[in-house]
């Protein structure tokens, strides 16, 4: 588990994010695991161990994070149950033994010592393909922890499980997927004692709770820095060097900060290209800028590019033509119509013009009729009121006039413009232009006949109508293309404008660049002499820097390595327990239905992170957390455990519950809570659980909670003491615990007397644990008992009868009771 768990750090490293020779560390420390793995702290024995490997093998190690290993195909398959578990030799098993293991309920009894520990490491064997009491008990070779002691031999247990398509398959370990299937005793004593830690020590025994306190234990025996006796980070040579060439200091300085500006200079390149494209060198960024031989940079590139004229607009729209033909359409046809209303009307025009001639003349003739010059006081009616009257009569016919007229003058304006748009059209597409016949002159006003013959159908059986709507609709697309061209031109140009400010700043960097190598060639002019006088200290100093730098590398790469150690093993337990609260707090107040409201849990806050410490808030004031090692008695915080084992198990949806005698640590009050929340409640109902105990009354108390039929379906197995044999002893026909069970099977061999003993069990246990429950939720409970004496038993036909009364009374408020 210890060695699974480092793997799974070591997928935290294998990013960019995470340095080289970090990851190098992490590699080298992964090779040579299990020689690191027994070093402490104690006298630098870890440190010295991880510097010599490294400056041994710092060249050749990886950096390189391989990926966990993948399931095998044939584990892919989701498992829904154990189906039998071949095991031995193994542990306390000398010989092959095959455990039946296909139902739902496994339940195995034995006292201490008969081997049922080592059939649940055989279970963690085959699922997990390791054993954490192994690691625990500091065995280097598990294989010499697992070998059965007698025969000297381990052959590994094989398991098989059904999966959800109800096919048997062999069961591949899988440390990751059946992690948490798994809940011991032993952790939840570890758990149980965090009252006695200090608080830095309480957030550790959450990782001991789900048994990562070796894992723990081999983070904090990594000292945080390599200490300078361990490895040499200066350089004792250069160190001499560096005293003797005090004398040159100037020049030495003047080359020092040319090289730190050198560096300054590399950084700033690495930054510069990086800001213009991730992965790009310095050099590739001058290239694509400013180009090669016989090839433009992007600058040129996009300078060309800008310059390319976009085009000529038309500026026409297909749907604005059609507007126009429709209109015209349209105008046309009212025109026709008030024409013809017009002809139709035509002798009114007559005398409407008649009259209005009349009234023209009365200024020169106001006495006298202007036709026949007869006085007016002599006509037998006025000729001029005549003609006013009769011309408010005809005002119809001058609104009638008035529509031709704006129907023309409509079909004149839009002719015009269509007109416009096929010259628009022979303007663009001069060569054989089915529109060209139907061109209008510059001075001609096209007419209603011209509009006609573009509905006329040409020779290829288009009219020109339709040639025009298929040109406009091309030269609308091309407006489209050049204004994509001149949007294009506008994102090139702020293009242009940023690669200019980087052609800037490389020129930049390269004046620097100069400056700082000039000034190094001449401060090395310097110390030429010098160099002379001290040339093989000089070259031993050099060939100590490869070494240096290497330690250098090393010291930091295993510094950020222990912290990137440290870091993940804290942040463990907030991991194991994400998202647990809600059903840590409902499991736990199910182990404890049967206190008081006010002492059950409304949230839990666990600890965490460093100095925290386990906060619990109650129903009865939800707002208020307490720290739960100073309210909860010892039974209430294993009960606390329990839960969040539990709750891990459920969240992470593991096929199966495994349970290694855990209830024992369990006290007496919560038991009973205990196996209602497992066999009763629905938290676990699809799921298969799997039990040992030694307690041979809580074995029997269980198998009678569950009802006949599923007592019957469980399997059950014990563990027999050892008489003589080194052999683990297993009774694979054990007798039920069930009462009912049991009942049927004497009454089956004809065992009346004892049938009916277990029948009267059966039914004391039934009243006493279930009716009386029963009858206390849905109605009074309240018994009055006769006792024939002080110590005599509760008479179970009294009780009964009593408890059948309760039920048969009206005001039993459950209404699928049943009454007889």
């Amino acid at each position: 588990m210890i060695k699974t768990e480092y793997h799974r750090f070591l997928q935290t490293l294998n990013s960019t994010s995470t340095p080289e020779p970090v990851r190098k560390i992490a590699n080298l420390v992964a090779a040579h695991f299990d020689e690191l793995v027994p070093l402490s702290t104690n006298q630098g024995q870890r440190v010295k161990k991880v510097v010599a490997l490294a400056q041994k093998e710092w060249a050749t190690i990886s950096s390189n994070i391989e990926p966990l290993e993948e399931a095998p195909v044939e584990q892919l398959v989701k498992i829904t149950q154990l189906s039998r578990i071949e095991v031995g030799p193994f542990r306390g098993f000398e010989k092959q033994e095959i455990f039946d293991l296909a139902s739902s309920l496994v339940l195995i009894y034995g006292p201490n010592g008969t081997g049922k520990s080592s059939f649940c490491e055989a279970l963690e064997y085959g699922l997990l393909g390791t054993v954490a009491e192994a690691e625990n008990k500091r065995f280097r070779d598990q294989n010499e922890y697992l070998k059965n002691a007698h025969v000297g031999q381990f052959t590994p247990p094989v398991i098989y499980a059904i999966d959800d398509q109800n096919n048997e398959a062999r069961v591949i370990p899988n440390e990751a997927a059946y992690r948490f299937c798994f809940v011991e005793k032993n952790r939840i004593d570890s758990f149980s004692r965090i009252a006695a830690q200090v608080p830095a020590k309480q957030t550790e025994l959450i990782s001991t709770l789900f048994g990562l306190e070796v894992f723990n234990e081999f983070s904090n025996n990594f000292t945080d820095e390599i200490d300078d006796k361990y490895i040499d980070k200066i350089g004792q040579k250069g160190l001499l060097l560096g005293q003797k060439r005090q004398a040159l200091s100037g020049a030495q300085q003047q080359i020092q900060s040319s090289t730190i500006e050198l560096q300054s200079i590399a950084t700033d390149e690495v930054k510069l290209s990086t800001q213009y494209k991730e992965g790009t060198s310095f050099s590739q960024l001058i290239v694509e800028l400013h180009g090669s031989e016989g090839a433009l940079g992007r600058i040129r590139t996009l300078e060309i590019e800008i310059q390319q004229p976009p085009g000529i607009k038309s500026n026409l729209t297909k749907s604005l033509l059609e507007q126009y033909g429709s209109s015209i359409a349209t105008n046309t046809a009212q025109l026709t119509g008030k024409q013809q209303e017009l002809a139709a009307a035509s002798q009114q025009i007559s005398y409407k013009n008649l009259y209005e001639a009349l009234l023209f003349l009365k200024p020169t003739s106001p006495n006298a009729c202007p036709a026949c010059k007869t006085p007016l006081t002599q006509t037998t009616s006025n000729p001029y009121i005549d003609a006013t009257e009769e011309l408010k009569k005809l005002e119809q016919l001058a609104s009638l006039q008035g529509q031709v007229s704006q129907f023309e003058q409509n079909i004149k304006e839009q002719t015009f413009q269509v007109s416009q748009m096929l010259k628009a059209c022979l303007r663009f597409y001069t060569q054989g232009n089915a529109l060209q016949p139907f061109e209008v002159a510059n001075n001609m006003q096209p007419s209603i006949q011209w509009w006609t013959s573009l509905l006329v159908p040409l020779a290829d059986g288009y009219t020109p109508w339709q040639h025009l709507l298929v040109q406009v609709q091309q030269l609308e697309q091309n407006d489209t293309l050049i204004d994509q061209a001149l949007d294009l031109k506008k994102t090139k140009q702020a293009e242009l404008d940023i690669l200019r400010e980087y052609a800037r700043q490389i020129t930049v960097l390269q004046t620097r660049k100069k400056t700082a190598t000039d000034t190094i060639s001449a401060a090395q002019l310097l110390i030429e002499n010098f160099n002379n006088q001290n040339a093989q200290l000089i070259l031993d100093a050099e060939a100590e820097k490869p070494v240096v730098l290497v330690n250098q590398q090393i010291t930091s790469a295993y510094a950020s390595f222990v912290k990137k150690l440290d870091s993940y093993t804290k942040k463990l337990p907030a991991q194991l327990v994400a998202d647990l609260g809600e059903l840590v707090v409902e499991l736990y107040n199910a182990f404890n239905r049967n206190d008081a409201e006010n002492e059950l849990l409304a949230a839990v806050k666990l600890p965490l992170a460093q100095n925290e410490r386990l906060k619990i808030a109650f129903k009865n004031n939800s707002g208020k957390f307490h720290d739960a090692l100073h309210i909860l008695s010892e039974g209430h915080i294993r009960c606390l455990g329990l839960a969040i084992l539990l709750a891990k198990n459920l969240k992470e949806n593991a096929p199966v519950l495994i349970f290694d005698d855990p209830v024992n640590a369990i006290d007496d009050d919560h038991r009973e809570s205990i196996r209602r929340a497992l066999f009763e409640d629905q938290y676990f109902s699809k799921k298969q659980i799997m039990l040992t105990c030694h307690g041979e009354e809580f074995f029997k108390d269980i198998q009678n909670l569950l009802s006949a039929d599923a007592a019957g379906q469980a399997k059950s197995f014990s563990f027999l003491p050892k008489l003589g044999d080194t052999h683990v002893r297993v009774d694979f026909n054990s007798p039920p615990r069930n009462y009912i069970v049991s009942a049927r099977q004497h009454f089956n061999r004809n065992e009346v007397r004892d049938a009916l003993a277990k029948a009267r069990q059966a039914l004391e246990a039934l009243t006493k644990c279930k009716i009386w429950r029963y009858v206390s939720k849905h109605g009074d409970g309240n018994l009055s008992l006769k006792l024939r004496a002080a110590t005599s038993p509760i008479e179970l036909r009294n009780l009964t009868e009593q408890l059948k009364s309760k039920i048969g009374k009206a005001d039993f408020t459950d209404g699928n009771k049943i009454t007889y």
